[in-house]
């Protein structure tokens, strides 16, 4: 390329220039940074062993320990690359170093950033890759698996906690996922509580990895947050999806707590007595009963909708019927928390979250990886909560 003169020399030339200077002055910043840190952790190598040995490179001591025995090479990754590092050999004296640890690939912070990417919904396979543009390496996906396993302990606390009992209202409800097993895979379901305390604060309270949602597992659930302190004395409302198992367990535990029926739930298995022509005419038709002003007005307008709709389809008249009282028990909370306590919706886009968070997975390797994917969810969830309280409770203060 011809050099040009000053006066040949064009704007797009002063650019072209100034954007190559800038470039290989900050990959030059960037190299220096990297040969000072390979040289500082080289220099504390050589240090511990000095301090091992008692004594400096070729200095005669009486108190020398052992002998030099020259380097090895090993690598590890730091948050802006990876490094090759000279590590000292002792002659007799097998030792682990204090500045990098034995079978360490990795810093602390590299490991919490790979974790906070999986947690975000990363697969491990496309966590271990989401690396190489940063530091210029990839990591497995068996290796985001094991810095994942981190969580265990931080599960086992969540659900050995103590609770306070300054729960108002309580959502229960389950969703399924699925494991891995040598017959194919098998359905786990994670039975979720869900609170709304007296300061109007949502929390995530508990979850447990089970078979299936029985009477006995739900009992189980609820008894162990009993015993940890939920006894339910300020609880005004229960609020369930339907599913028998669940009531009963509800009943058995917080004999003394109204229970709130899901209208969505119900309203489906309304739907599903209806022929189709029929379907949405009919829950259109049901929605003045729970959006109704007031207790009264709502069996008011339920005589009204039973009215129209028995010569149509009496089964589904009859599906409503049976769980009218606990339909509308929400009548008895403050009006501005009505919309909220008359369905399980604020536990399901919890579960949305869950789905979201476990769709790349497909299926889980057992329930201990389940596990730690419902608490990440779940302690996410509650620290984006636990800023504020409700506005339905801002404004009634």
């Amino acid at each position: 390329m011809a050099v040009k003169t000053l006066p040949e020399l064009k704007v797009s030339d002063l650019v072209r220039e100034y954007k190559s200077s800038f470039v290989d002055t900050w990959e030059a910043i960037d190299k220096t940074a990297k040969d000072f840190k390979k040289q500082l952790i080289e220099k504390a190598l050589e240090v511990e062993r000095t301090e091992l040995l008692l004594c400096r490179s070729y200095e005669r001591a009486d108190k020398r320990t052992d002998y030099r025995n020259g380097y090895w090479t090993r690598y590890i990754i730091l948050k802006d690359g990876r490094l090759e590092i000279k590590m000292p050999r002792i002659r007799g004296l097998g030792y682990e170093s204090a500045v990098i640890r034995r079978y360490q690939q990795r810093t602390k912070d590299v490991d919490a950033d790979l974790l906070r990417i999986f947690l975000y919904g990363a697969s491990t396979r496309l966590t271990g890759q989401a690396l190489r543009p940063l530091v210029g390496e990839a990591v497995s996906a068996q290796t985001v698996s094991n810095i994942a396993k981190s969580l265990d302990e931080a599960v086992r606390s969540y659900h050995r906690r103590k609770l306070e009992d300054k729960y108002l209202y309580l959502f229960l409800d389950g969703i399924i996922l699925k494991t891995r097993s040598g017959f194919g895979s098998k359905k786990k379901a994670v039975l979720v509580a869900y609170g709304i305390r007296l300061d109007g604060k949502r929390e995530l309270i508990d979850f447990l990895v089970t078979k299936h949602e029985s009477e006995k597992h739900w009992e189980g659930f609820l008894n162990n947050l009993y015993r940890r302190g939920l006894t339910g004395d300020a609880l005004g409302l229960a609020a369930t999806d339907g599913n028998r198992g669940l009531e009963n367990a509800v009943d058995t535990v917080y004999s003394h707590v109204k229970r709130q029926r899901c209208w969505a739930h119900k309203l489906h298995n309304v739907s599903d007595k209806l022929r189709k022509r029929d379907q949405d005419q009919c829950i259109k038709d049901a929605r003045s009963i729970y959006t109704a002003g007031s207790k009264s007005e709502a069996l008011k307008e339920y005589r009204s909708w039973a009215k129209t709709w028995r010569p149509i389809s009496s089964d589904a008249v009859k599906c409503l019927e049976r769980d009218l009282e606990e339909l509308l028990n929400f009548y008895s909370c403050p009006k501005e928390m009505w919309k909220k306590l008359r369905t399980t919706n604020v536990i399901e886009r919890a579960f949305r979250e869950v789905r979201r968070r476990t769709r790349p997975m497909t299926c889980f390797n057992n329930s201990q990886s389940i596990e730690r994917i419902v608490y990440a969810v779940l302690n996410h969830l509650n620290s984006q909560w636990g800023i504020k309280p409700l506005k339905e409770f801002t404004h009634k203060s």
